[in-house]
């Protein structure tokens, strides 16, 4: 018995609402926790990591090829990540452990920008090319690195606020 894949118009919907969800969100100054800050990196990060095992079993790509990729896709979003990091203004609340992030628009279209280049891949590339592959791993890992690393640096902008 096979199992029928959604149609393209509604994944298409499905993947614009959540985009327009993380653009409106990032869009606006936020109160986050210290301890919520590590959540969605780490999430992301095991989405990130299945994603890529799962697209593996189903089409492999050359090793050296995903290697490369990766390493220039983490120089890239550890990079940007830190000049978001650092550029994200950041306040202490009186509550510990609390802090206020400003707005972050281009961060997110960057972030979104990176999934949604990885999902146009897909959609060109047929399944199995190791070039949709690979560059769509690549887009991955960047956006992943990114974010966490901007994390990493906004956290240490809490702390000096401290």
């Amino acid at each position: 018995m096979s199992q029928a894949a959604a149609p393209p118009a509604l994944t298409i919907v499905i993947y614009v609402a959540a985009f327009a969800l993380v653009l409106f969100r990032m869009s606006r100054p936020q109160r986050i926790s210290t301890a919520r800050l590590w959540v969605v990196p780490s999430l992301l990060t095991f989405v990130g990591i299945w994603a890529i095992y799962a697209e593996q079993q189903l089409a492999p790509a050359p090793l050296w090829e995903l290697v490369v990729a990766a390493a220039l896709a983490l120089a890239a979003g550890v990079a940007l990540g830190f000049f978001r990091g650092a550029h994200t203004p950041v306040s202490a609340t009186e509550q510990p452990g609390v802090m206020v992030l400003g707005s972050a628009l281009v961060p997110a279209l960057i972030y979104v920008s990176a999934f949604a280049a990885r999902l146009v891949l897909h959609l060109i590339f047929p399944i199995g090319s190791a070039v949709g592959a690979v560059v769509g791993d690549g887009l991955l890992v960047f956006a992943v690195a990114f974010l966490a690393v901007s994390y990493f640096a906004i956290y240490r902008k809490y702390i000096a606020l401290e």
